[in-house]
């Protein structure tokens, strides 16, 4: 091959990568080799996506020109930015996608702030918008603003979204409840109502229908998430209306209670002293539990002194092992409706587990820490030592679940069918009707929300009054519930979507050299801060016996003492500068190196590939 041939061949191979890559980029497909799939579509966001009738407009505002904005917000647009365009290539034309870039002044800043996305300042003047306006016909959906610290939500939340501008109406929340909840509204004029709703229904009711359910006559004709919150009395026709939604796979959110902090305070304390038992003081739904294959006692307590919440007694503020207080340690953030949640208060809540042979999988969400026990409940009500309880507590093996989902195909725990309803005295008992539609086990598998407390719900424990109606959390107890029902009043679709990690991933490898160096220098830069220290504060307290330092009353003696001290303070803070160097020039010489080695590496194993291949066609010839 001439020299002239060679140049056509080299020019040739130019002009096929140019046009491979023009042609590559007219299609979206690509190969994901990322963890968790993280550019892929979840089967559930597909499913979703396939079921529109109607055209969805996707409008995303990101203000990518802004000067100044970090490189981490332009990764994450171009990362949410990958995400939309995977939903418009799965829908088949149904959804189109419209990046804006709203610049100052400009219409489509305006649009943006109009349709709800929020500005952020960037400190130049100028506002970042980085949102999501979805409209269908006349229906629209907003994401204000993707968070990063939200990444492993982003696909939920955009699938969230989508489902939500379809929705022409209200989700339906049923509460069956034995607490006061819901308020009783004012039947006529000048009569006061019987009480209001408590926060987390008032919350709910921006969102959701609530309709409380008493008996099951009044069971709505679509109850889209039914809440079972401490309830008391149930007989059996409410028990299978109960079983008879959960397992037609419809979402339940369940709160059951060993011990209502509620319902004690309610109680005549008279009738207390009189050694009478509180009534109604638990809950549980037994026979619904035993045939799902949940095990629940209500008659113990969690006791946690690691957890244990500081409450004000007689003696004085205790911390309360059976009141706990629970931190980002005893959440799963893997599950993305308590990523951003850190602090829960549960006033003597209980657990569960799942029954020994059962057919389910119960994934936890908050869980006590491994030293924690449990206590009967009517022993924890005598005994009012912290100390004593932890005593007198039964050690668990492991970590108790205090709140968590469980799914799967469930048994009825009517397999008959629906139970016949007492007949009064006096009265002929009604003629059994043949019930052939009733389900003996899961029409699709069940997902229930199951926490062992009620008291977390209550406004003494989640909020604070601060003027009127207006009130601010204490916790992340309401974020919690809202985020469940919110989550859970989506499709089946919705809640088959996981979290998907992040795309930020840290070099463990050069985590564990930073700290290696970092514990090298670390004990050296002690040392020396003390001794800057103690150089300082003796100084300090010459000039303070002396007038506050005044140099025309200090004794020459006192005069040398001092300067000698600063002398000595400016050494080891010179010193100090010095270790501090070594270290950050550690760190950098690591930093320096991996990137000479990226930069390296790769184009000389290339190039040594290169030359082996050129003598080994030499040799043949």
């Amino acid at each position: 091959m001439n020299t002239s041939q060679k140049f056509i061949a080299g020019f040739l191979l130019i002009l096929i990568l140019i046009f491979t890559n023009m042609f590559a980029g007219l299609f979206s497909w690509k190969l994901d080799f990322t963890d968790g799939k993280l550019f892929t579509l979840s089967k559930g966001s597909q499913v979703l996506v396939e079921k529109l009738e109607e055209r969805v407009d996707f409008d995303f505002y990101f203000s990518r020109s802004v000067d100044g904005l970090p490189i981490s917000f332009k990764n994450y647009g171009t990362r949410v930015e990958e995400m939309l365009r995977q939903f418009e290539a799965a829908s088949n034309g149904m959804i189109r996608l419209n990046i804006i870039n709203p610049e100052p002044d400009t219409e489509e800043e305006e649009a943006a702030t109009t349709a709800g996305i929020t500005p952020n300042p960037v400190g130049n003047g100028q506002n970042l918008f980085f949102g999501l306006v979805l409209t269908q016909a006349d229906n629209q959906e907003t994401v204000p603003f993707f968070a990063y610290q939200k990444e492993n939500s982003l696909e939920y939340d955009i699938a969230k979204a989508l489902y939500t501008v379809q929705q022409w109406d209200k989700p339906t929340v049923g509460i069956i409840t034995g607490l006061p909840v819901v308020g009783t509204p004012q039947m006529f004029p000048g009569q006061p109502p019987g009480g209001q709703d408590w926060v987390f229904v008032q919350q709910l009711r921006q969102n959701f229908e609530i309709t409380q359910i008493n008996t099951p006559a009044d069971w709505p004709s679509i109850v889209d998430v039914l809440m079972v919150v401490h309830p008391q009395n149930l007989d059996e026709q409410m028990l299978f209306a109960i079983d008879q939604h959960v397992l037609a796979g419809k979402p339940t959110f369940i709160a059951l209670d060993p011990s209502s902090y509620f319902m004690k305070a309610q109680q005549n304390q008279q009738q207390m002293m009189m050694g009478q038992p509180p009534q109604g003081v638990t809950s549980n739904l037994r026979q619904l539990f035993t045939a799902y294959g949940i095990d629940f006692n209500d008659m113990e307590i969690l006791v946690d002194a690691d957890n244990g919440a500081q409450v004000s007694t007689q003696a004085g503020p205790m911390q309360m092992p059976t009141w706990l207080n629970l931190d980002e340690a005893a959440l799963n953030s893997n599950e993305f409706i308590l990523s951003q949640l850190d602090s829960l208060l549960m006033v003597e809540p209980g657990s569960f587990g799942k029954a020994e042979g059962a057919d389910i999988e119960i994934i936890p969400l908050v869980q006590s820490s491994d030293q924690a026990g449990k206590l009967f409940a009517m022993l924890a009500n005598q005994i009012r030592n912290p100390v004593q309880l932890t005593q007198n507590m039964t050690a668990s093996e492991g970590q108790e679940t205090i709140a968590g989902f469980v799914r799967g195909n469930l048994k009825s725990a009517f397999p008959e069918g629906k139970p016949t309803p007492p007949t009064p005295e006096g009265a002929e008992a009604a003629p059994e009707e043949a019930d052939s539609n009733h389900l003996t086990e899961s029409a699709a598998p069940s997902s229930l929300f199951v926490v062992a407390d009620s008291d977390w719900l209550q406004d003494q424990f989640s909020v604070q009054r601060i003027f009127g109606s207006l009130f601010q959390p204490l916790n992340d107890n309401l974020n919690l519930l809202t985020n469940t029902i919110e989550f859970m009043s989506g499709s089946q679709d919705l809640i088959s979507i996981r979290p998907r990690g992040n795309t930020i991933r840290p070099f463990k490898v050069v985590e564990e050299i930073e700290q290696d160096a970092q514990v090298e220098y670390q004990q050296k830069l002690d040392e020396l801060n003390n001794e800057v220290q103690v150089f300082e504060n003796r100084i300090r307290e010459l000039q303070t016996q002396q007038g506050g330092g005044n140099s025309l009353i200090l004794t020459p003696e006192l005069r040398a003492e001092i300067q000698e001290l600063q002398a000595n303070a400016a050494a080891k803070r010179g010193e100090r500068r010095e270790v501090r160097k070594k270290l950050r020039e550690k760190v950098e010489s690591l930093g320096f190196n991996l990137a000479l080695a990226n930069l390296t590496v790769i184009p000389g194993i290339v190039f040594a590939a290169g030359i082996l291949f050129f003598i080994r066609r030499h040799n043949r010839k």
